[in-house]
């Protein structure tokens, strides 16, 4: 099934679905897999393409995240070959096509309402009762933008921590997640001897990756005890088989964006999340979406419902004070966290 969120701009959604799902079959399931860091980086462009992405929080701070282009990727995959033919053929016609591609190079509103709230909650400091986390999981990761706000409070206060990103285009994780991450750590990066990306408004540019730039990367996130883990793949038993669990006396944050577009995503979506939540006592997940998916029935609504079905609960963050979320389809940010 292919359908199409409205967009404004090149890479930033803003309209619900509009096809009729019908009688939707059960969700394509491709296999969990692992990616190695250092493939992953050999396999990127001399230079990434980027502009930045501005994000305020409820209490009126603002910070610019550099993020690559989507004409760059899609320049890329052209001259990786007949290879990526069905997603380049996908970027054209449709958000989404389940089974072959989910919306990973799409910058989807919802995503940016949940790094708005993340940007006044650091991953140990504020985020409510979890005092101690060592990790940070977003499912249906893309560009990533929430994970980035985390991202940089890490980089920037010296926090230990596991970023596991999961997506489920393997070149989404290669061609715009670990790229945005990468693009953060440079422009957080200070006295180094290499031009880093610029972090104010409209700010756009080209960012070499030398080979000591990428060397310089790898080494930083070992110094600061800051891993990476990329995940591709369905949600399924066999992805949660490949997230490791929190230390016992530490916490797990859970992040998804516009994952709950149809009931069978949720459904889905929703038996991950419980899963994961189970096996760490101080454990949450914050996700964002709109509160209905015109066309092809997913909802916030769905979401509660399908969180009481596996024996926890999901409620809206009350007075989040996100800046736009009346304006346009209605918009959520959920907790859910097993009873």
């Amino acid at each position: 099934m292919a359908f199409s969120f409205g967009f404004g701009g090149d890479d930033l959604a803003v309209d619900a679905a509009r096809e009729d799902r019908g009688s939707a079959p059960a969700l394509p399931q491709m296999p969990a897999k692992q990616h190695d860091l250092e493939d992953l980086l050999s396999s990127l462009p001399e230079h990434l393409s980027y502009s930045t992405v501005r994000i305020e929080s409820p209490t009126g701070r603002v910070v610019f995240l550099p993020r690559r282009d989507l004409y760059d990727v899609r320049v890329q995959l052209l001259q990786e070959g007949s290879v990526n033919d069905e997603v380049i053929d996908q970027l054209d016609k449709s958000d989404i096509r389940s089974g072959i591609y989910e919306g990973g190079f799409k910058t989807w509103e919802c995503s940016l309402d949940l790094a708005s709230l993340l940007l006044d909650r650091g991953p140990r400091k504020d985020i409510d009762e979890l005092i101690r986390c060592d990790q940070i999981i977003e499912l249906g990761a893309g560009t990533a933008l929430p994970s980035l706000v985390l991202f940089q409070h890490a980089l920037n206060n010296a926090v230990p921590m596991l970023f596991t990103l999961a997506d489920f285009n393997d070149t989404v994780l290669r061609l715009v997640t670990l790229p945005n991450l990468i693009l953060v750590w440079a422009a957080n990066s200070a006295n180094v001897d290499f031009p880093t990306p610029n972090m104010n408004v409209d700010s756009t540019g080209d960012f070499e990756l030398s080979a000591e730039v990428l060397q310089r990367f790898t080494a930083e996130m070992k110094e600061k005890s800051i891993s990476l883990k990329f995940l591709s793949g369905s949600w399924s038993p066999s992805l949660a088989s490949c997230i490791s669990a929190s230390a016992p006396d530490m916490g797990t944050v859970l992040l998804a964006a516009e994952t709950i577009y149809s009931p069978e995503s949720t459904d889905a979506f929703v038996e991950l999340v419980c899963g994961l939540l189970k096996r760490v006592k101080m454990s949450k997940a914050m996700v964002a979406a709109k509160r209905l998916y015109f066309g092809v029935g997913g909802s916030v609504d769905g979401l509660k419902a399908a969180c009481r079905e596996k024996g926890a609960v999901a409620y809206e963050i009350e007075n989040h004070g996100v800046p736009g979320m009346d304006a346009g389809v209605g918009r959520a940010l959920i907790e859910v966290q097993m009873y």
